[in-house]
């Protein structure tokens, strides 16, 4: 069963649920070149021997096959919320699971956990310390869990910016994540916490937003006017703005 949240983002993402996902944010998330920045921050932190991979919140999976693909060894098991994105997937030796990351129990732990651009979509410091302690209970003893969240490195924009997304009707609730991130994972029983490598950062227009939720004029004068002037991932002449966010890399076990 879905939780409200999970349920609430299904329906805002609607427009953008399988094969158009690849092309949202001008295809960040299927880039080839951002997806290989990841893979080459996060091998040499790899042991040496075939891994059980979890993709969390994976969509289609494409970084997960990526990387599969790069060690020539181990199995992937995706999971996500959406079957539509799951189908994308045409991989017969991929494990597909629909699930909600709130309730998941596979009843399995993995050596790897990989997490792209998807805790913000739990809009709450309480709920991602819940969902960062079941990705903690699937993963085996010194697994390594690799996420990159979409970050904003100044807490006060972070909460400026999540706001932005929570007020505004048509776009989904998000909680961005930014320097207290390291609390976050303490909380939920992380032992480490690294930011191992940087990632493209992402200027998002407003015409990003139109095409993936579908804004009107008066819900872009609505963003326009919960933007500060003088923000710097906040950015707005009088009829246009862009949000900008940065994709660290952090690892935890």
């Amino acid at each position: 069963m879905l939780s409200k949240i999970a349920k609430k983002n299904l329906l805002k993402d609607k427009q953008v649920l399988g094969k158009k996902w690849t092309t949202t944010y001008g295809g960040y998330f299927s880039d080839a070149s951002n997806i290989n920045q990841f893979i080459k921050t996060l091998l040499p932190y790899l042991p040496d021997k075939p891994l059980s991979i979890l993709y969390a919140a994976s969509a289609s999976g494409l970084l997960g096959e990526a990387l599969l693909h790069r060690l020539e060894r181990g199995e992937l098991t995706i999971v996500d919320i959406s079957q539509t994105h799951l189908d994308e997937n045409n991989n017969p030796h991929t494990t597909k699971i629909c699930a909600d990351l709130v309730t998941m129990d596979l009843a399995q732990k993995f050596d790897l956990i990989l997490m792209r651009s998807s805790l913000d979509y739990f809009p709450s410091a309480a709920l991602q310390v819940e969902i960062l302690k079941n990705i903690k209970r699937h993963l085996v003893e010194h697994g390594l869990f690799v996420n990159q969240p979409a970050y904003i490195e100044d807490l006060h924009e972070r909460d400026l910016m999540s706001q932005l997304y929570i007020q505004t009707e048509k776009i989904g609730d998000r909680f961005f994540q930014s320097t207290d991130l390291a609390d976050l994972y303490l909380e939920a029983g992380f032992s480490t916490f690294t930011r191992i490598g940087e990632g493209e950062p992402l200027q998002l227009t407003q015409q990003d937003h139109i095409d993936r939720y579908g804004l009107n004029n008066k819900d872009i004068q609505f963003v326009l006017s919960m933007i500060p002037d003088h923000i710097h991932s906040m950015q707005k002449t009088a009829d246009e703005y862009r949000l900008f966010f940065q994709f660290p890399i952090f690892l935890a076990s």
